[in-house]
């Protein structure tokens, strides 16, 4: 549903669940984004069967709202050589110093090349949500090379930032 509506109203507009997640990493993690949750989103809506949506993501927007606060600082790049496989880099600030990737794809898989910053270099970054198992590895320019599957939201930080004990898969 739209986020000013719920099931049943007059101006109800069904959101197919596997935009939301793109579409709230846009929001939030965005230097651009405007930070908005619908609270349904996040914590599902009760109702009849009709009327009932649990919460968007697999209850992961949580863990998106968190990496928000923890790391969606600092200078942005943009990454937009595919139409349907973005990414963006944000480099942090000398009070969040982690900063983050955000990789996602509307259609088709692929791979995306990301330059993360030489101050980076060596450094092994993991997907916060853990979607992707594997590890990515940056090199000594300070690039890293990120998988952008069909459908999805990827977050990825550096495996020791301060804060990630407190996503829930982790």
């Amino acid at each position: 549903m739209t986020h000013n509506t719920k099931p049943g109203q007059t101006a109800a507009t069904p959101v197919e669940g596997i935009f939301k997640p793109l579409v709230y990493a846009l929001i939030l993690l965005r230097a651009q984004g405007y930070p908005s949750v619908c609270c349904g989103d996040m914590y599902g809506i009760k109702g009849d069967d009709r009327a009932s949506e649990p919460p968007a993501y697999g209850g992961q927007l949580a863990d998106i709202v968190l990496a928000r606060k923890l790391y969606a600082y600092g200078g942005q790049d943009d990454y937009w050589d595919d139409a349907n496989c973005i990414g963006f880099v944000r480099r942090g600030t000398a009070h969040h110093p982690a900063g983050l990737v955000c990789v996602m794809s509307n259609a088709g898989s692929g791979k995306i090349k990301l330059n993360i910053g030489d101050i980076h270099r060596g450094e092994v970054w993991t997907d916060m949500l853990q979607w992707q198992k594997d590890d990515v590895a940056i090199d000594d320019k300070g690039f890293g090379m990120f998988l952008c599957v069909a459908m999805l939201v990827f977050i990825w930080v550096r495996k020791d930032a301060a804060g990630r004990e407190r996503f829930v898969k982790l």
